[in-house]
């Protein structure tokens, strides 16, 4: 860890200036604080109105724009501000419910914004450089449940993020024309550039057993690398992150079952990724006194997990073929402990797990005692 601030909670939203000296965090949905990167002191405060709660900041040229629901001031939008401690412009004329903005800085002073949380979708180019901002374009009916934008960052494409339709559109920048449909199915639930503005990397919510990421060259619709996670594991919407040249990816997954398992991801076409990995083991130990026959046994993993997956566990005694005495599911009573009385000799206990979906590789673990 480099540094930690306790003086800047309650975050919404974190993004980066463009030239990589301030942070910004909607904080509290009251007020855009800009932070220094390096020490996480506070630099500056940009407050909102009383009634319009603050979500989401976006730098762009001279100015902070933040996306703000209603919370009392009689509908959402944008705030605009020109200087830190000054009363930011309230804006309405574009999305004015629920903002999905982003800006880039390859397009300084134009912002990309959306409603979400009503359909159809209608997007807006807004430029908020001068004093009162403008809408550049706009374009009507781009899909239905708006989850995101992502604006290159040499700011001449922006890919769209709708529930509907199963694809993730692009369009030119600054006229909302037809770019190119990089294709990827349903859900679509965000999109992510590198920093050269070479790659962009797709997302989407619920996959089954297709790929949840896509990587394409900017332009193509043939996808260089896909990533595929388990059955029950959901791309955590928004945690999408690409390196400079497009050649790594993060994102973070969740599991869709129980909802207690997060997994961070790291991949991309110059850095496949790890192969998955079956987590089990199992201890076993026998009693004293009057139960020195019976051997004590401790099965535990970490994943996988499932209502589908199952492990069992065998016994074998001085070489003999191996028995099945237990089966039981992966999804609960995790770590599980039982009892197995002993015959005389050397007793190998071995737990066994395969994937019902033939997604992690097959596991086992080992454990001797002796009679």
């Amino acid at each position: 860890m480099v540094a930690q601030s306790t003086a800047v909670t309650d975050l919404s939203d974190v993004k980066l200036s463009d030239d990589g000296g301030t942070l910004l965090v909607a904080q509290g949905f009251q007020q855009v604080t800009a932070v220094d990167p390096d020490t996480l002191t506070v630099t500056g405060e940009y407050p909102a109105p009383a009634g319009a709660c603050v979500f989401a900041a976006e730098p762009t040229g001279a100015k902070i724009v933040g996306a703000y629901v209603d919370c009392g001031i009689g509908s959402g939008g944008l705030l605009v501000w020109s200087a830190p401690d000054t009363a930011p412009l309230v804006y309405t004329g574009g999305p004015n419910y629920h903002p999905i903005i982003d800006a880039s800085p390859g397009a300084p002073g134009l912002l990309v914004a959306g409603d979400t949380g009503y359909s159809p979708v209608t997007t807006y180019v807004i430029d908020v450089s001068g004093d009162t901002p403008r809408i550049v374009s706009h374009r009507d009916n781009t899909g239905a449940n708006l989850r995101d934008y992502a604006l290159s960052p040499d700011g001449t494409q922006v890919v769209e993020s709708t529930g509907y339709p199963y694809e993730h559109h692009a369009y030119r920048m600054p006229d909302l024309s037809d770019a190119v449909v990089y294709p990827s199915g349903s859900y679509p639930d965000g999109a992510a550039w590198s920093g050269d503005s070479s790659t962009v990397v797709v997302g989407r919510a619920s996959a089954l057993s297709d790929p949840e990421v896509y990587f394409y060259a900017k332009g193509s619709t043939v996808p260089t690398y896909v990533v595929d996670f388990h059955v029950d594991d959901v791309l955590w919407s928004g945690t999408l992150l690409v390196d400079r040249t497009g050649t790594r990816a993060w994102a973070v997954s969740y599991d869709d079952v129980y909802q207690q398992v997060q997994l961070l991801h790291s991949f991309g076409p110059g850095h496949p990724p790890d192969p998955p990995v079956t987590d089990l083991a199992v201890t076993a130990h026998t009693g004293t006194g009057k139960y020195k026959s019976t051997a004590y046994i401790t099965v535990s993993w970490t994943s996988p997990h499932g209502d589908s997956d199952y492990w069992w566990i065998t016994a074998s005694t001085d070489g003999a073929p191996e028995r099945e005495f237990w089966r039981g599911p992966m999804s609960r009573d995790n770590p599980y402990s039982l009892a197995y009385s002993l015959p005389n000799g050397t007793t190998t206990f071995t737990v066994h797990y395969r994937d019902y979906w033939g997604w992690y590789p097959d596991g086992y673990a080992t454990a001797t005692v002796r009679r």
